[in-house]
């Protein structure tokens, strides 16, 4: 299948070469620099883990939500019902300037176990998390929305040409039951090759 997603830089054009150059068999399948994910859509599902990274936080994000929570995203992304630069522009200025991090997610939820009775705290918790995961799936449907309307889907210019986006829908559909056993990592590829790449997880590719 092909990706959810065009992405500057992406693998398209080459993934049928890479394949070519592909072992036969491996146990485990990394891509360091996933961008687009091409070359992981393009492959069939097998027994082979399968790790997706970028180190893009929108991308691992926009990933994650397509993988979790997609129909939280399709009823998001149905929300916007504008179609034109001044959406661009909307979408660009919040992705800029919007702060995307739950970093005090985990001291707000401390707090309230300190200072709630057990049945307050649940409830109050139950609400703190589905607005960190809300904020996610917002973020990632204004991500998506900024890539198809611009140029080239650098996400920098506007593409000057009205796009449906519930044309894409399918994709992102079809995009959900791929991904389903796929981890999905948001590091440094230094990181991550330190993490996979061990000398006794043979068979990784």
């Amino acid at each position: 299948m092909n990706s959810i997603i065009s992405w500057v830089g992406g693998k398209k054009a080459l993934r049928d070469m890479i394949y070519l150059r592909m072992p036969k068999e491996f146990g485990r399948y990394v891509e360091v620099f996933g961008g687009g994910g091409w070359v992981l859509f393009g492959r069939p599902p097998d027994t082979a883990m399968e790790v997706y990274n970028d180190f893009n936080s929108d991308l691992a994000n926009l990933f994650r939500c397509v993988r979790d929570r997609p129909f939280a995203l399709l009823k998001e992304l149905n929300f916007f019902p504008l179609n034109g630069r001044d959406e661009f522009n909307v979408l660009k200025k919040y992705l800029e300037k919007e702060e995307f991090t739950n970093e005090y997610l985990q001291e707000e939820l401390d707090i309230a176990q300190r200072v709630l009775i057990e049945p307050q705290f649940e409830e109050i918790k139950a609400i703190l998390l589905e607005n960190a995961q809300m904020n996610e799936v917002k973020r990632a449907a204004a991500f998506y929305r900024l890539i198809r309307l611009s140029y080239g889907s650098g996400c920098t210019s506007y593409g000057c040409q009205p796009f449906d986006i519930r044309k894409t829908f399918h994709l992102l559909w079809q995009g959900s039951r791929r991904l389903k056993d796929t981890v999905i990592e948001n590091k440094d590829f230094e990181a991550l090759i330190k993490q996979y790449d061990r000398r006794q997880n043979r068979g990784r590719f």
